[in-house]
């Protein structure tokens, strides 16, 4: 299954688990069956508040999951109807310990009490 995680960092799977997926820098794209695991820039993390869109480009790469710390109501929505499953991490420091988390069934589907939860951004 292709994951994505949203980063402060290219720091390779110790990289930060940005705190809101939509002004993340990086995005890490990890295949939980394969191992592999690729970081890429987010060309959009400067957009205008509800402007993200991220979730068109995943679902062209075959992504199943997104996980992350905290996101917004129409940033989850998107993705979600996109077919693309949104989890938090439990404000997971590192991308390795979101996967690890994730893998082993901890973490659970995102709903809305949970959205944007942990800062005060809006």
């Amino acid at each position: 299954m292709r994951v994505v995680i949203p980063l402060d960092e290219s720091a390779g799977r110790a990289s930060k688990v940005c705190d809101h997926f939509g002004s993340a820098p990086f995005f890490a794209v990890s295949d939980t069956e394969t191992g592999a695991f690729e970081i890429t820039a987010n060309g959009d993390s400067r957009h205008d508040h509800g402007q993200c869109t991220p979730a068109d480009v995943f679902t062209g790469m075959g992504v199943a999951a997104v996980i992350c710390n905290g996101i917004g109501a129409r940033a989850a929505s998107r993705l979600q109807m996109s077919g693309i499953g949104v989890y938090m991490a439990g404000l997971a420091p590192t991308a390795d310990e979101a996967l690890k988390r994730f893998s082993s069934g901890a973490l659970t589907k995102v709903t809305g009490q949970q959205i944007c939860q942990g800062h005060d951004c809006h």
